[in-house]
């Protein structure tokens, strides 16, 4: 008799399965419409969690075991490639910024071109970073909060030794300043990044990450 129980439950469990597979689109949006939403699920939560007065790390363990026993498996972002900038691009781009006359644009990018570093760096790089000895800069908490030294050419190092030199002379702190005498802010980077790249006529997205990806020795 008890085998018998066992196997009605798995014939019905089966049966339940194949009509989730017969559900259509539409009534599949139905049945998720009717679920509780995220912001009430998570009031009820708080209830069960404030008596015992989590933080961030326990949070983090709960929440593991809950897609666990839930079978729910995290989503992986698919990582795509970035579209590259063909060499009359490059050409095309360089020029724009070269026609344009602004030395400290012109560094700006050259820097970015010649060692992909971040934009969020390049804003917190300061004079005493730049080493035109060793032709390296100091780069202070990155990603990942680690101090690092990035490499430039050497063809490179008289154009930014005169550009430091002139920075200097205007008691600049940072080696990229806006006209209020500050760091510039990473919107503004990407700013005079797609000013350029409309400037040349390139059609692809152009933007500071990009020449992470198509650094120039």
């Amino acid at each position: 008799m008890k085998k018998q129980n066992v196997n009605n439950e798995k014939i019905n469990a089966e049966n339940t399965e194949n009509d989730c597979n017969l559900l259509t689109t539409a009534e599949w949006k139905e049945i998720k419409a009717e679920r509780v939403s995220p912001k009430e699920m998570a009031k009820k939560l708080v209830k069960l969690l404030r008596p015992n007065r989590p933080d961030y790390l326990y949070l983090k363990q709960v929440f593991k075991h809950t897609r666990q026993m839930l079978e729910v498996n995290v989503e992986k972002s698919r990582k795509r490639l970035p579209e590259l900038l063909t060499d009359q691009e490059l050409v095309a781009f360089y020029e724009a910024v070269w026609n344009a006359r602004n030395t400290s644009h012109l560094v700006m990018i050259k820097l970015l071109i010649y060692t992909g570093i971040r934009n969020a760096e390049l804003t917190n790089i300061q004079i005493k970073d730049v080493d035109l000895t060793n032709c390296t800069v100091r780069i202070e908490q990155g990603k990942g909060r680690k101090d690092r030294y990035v490499l430039f050419p050497i063809s490179f190092r008289g154009e930014l030794a005169q550009y430091v030199e002139k920075q200097k002379r205007g008691s600049a702190k940072f080696l990229f300043e806006s006209n209020r005498l500050g760091a510039f802010s990473t919107r503004r980077i990407r700013q005079i990044i797609k000013e350029y790249s409309d400037g040349s006529g390139i059609e692809k997205r152009v933007y500071p990450h990009l020449f992470r990806h198509q650094i120039i020795r």
